[in-house]
């Protein structure tokens, strides 16, 4: 048989659709990376205090929900959980409704970007030269990820608990979500993220 040839409208016909493919994938709306960064001039909050829960306030408190309501606006409803019973158990700020369980999931590769996207941002210096930024004006005591946790009073990363890599339950060594903790100030509103005047919000 002879050699089928291609003639100049099935090229041109072929060039258009490959040229809607390209241009639909990029008016597709991108993941996004961290939450918009607000502009804040110097001025600091100072690291939350260590401040363990002692007694049992469940109500979700506003700044929690706050911040919540901050994550699903940039990374979609999913799995996740403020309050927990008083008649569990050990000592959580989950019993305060000062603790936020939200679900990334180390072995999703674009969930695991996201979420270390999101610390990036909360811990990134900003142009101030204040270390830590996000996490601060947000009150954030405590962060517990992929088998480590983030402390503001000793502010680096160390190894939680007796988890490594591909060890421990994966819930409880914090590979199917991220905990983050807020001090009091962090969780009632009253730190800068929430009371800055005037603060615009730049991408």
């Amino acid at each position: 048989m002879g050699q089928r040839k291609t003639g100049p409208r099935t090229r041109i016909g072929t060039l258009c659709l490959m040229l809607a493919a390209v241009l639909s994938a990029a008016l597709m709306p991108a993941a996004s990376a961290a939450p918009p960064t607000p502009d804040f001039g110097a001025g600091i909050d100072a690291y939350a205090a260590h401040e363990p829960q002692s007694a049992c306030e469940a109500d979700p408190k506003p700044g929690v929900v706050g911040f919540k309501d901050l994550l699903v606006a940039t990374y979609g409803e999913r799995a996740w959980g403020i309050s927990r019973s008083c008649d569990q158990g050990g000592v959580s700020e989950h019993k305060d409704g000062r603790a936020l369980d939200y679900a990334f999931d180390v072995t999703d590769a674009a969930q695991r970007a996201e979420a270390d996207d999101l610390l990036g941002w909360l811990l990134a210096t900003d142009r101030h030269g204040n270390a830590h930024a996000l996490a601060r004006r947000l009150g954030i005591m405590y962060i517990i990820w992929n088998n480590r946790i983030w402390l503001s009073v000793d502010p680096q990363w160390k190894q939680y608990n007796d988890c490594a890599d591909g060890s421990g339950d994966p819930t409880a060594c914090h590979r199917d979500h991220v905990h983050f903790s807020f001090g009091w100030p962090g969780a009632r509103k009253e730190t800068t993220w929430w009371t800055a005047s005037a603060v615009s919000r730049v991408d």
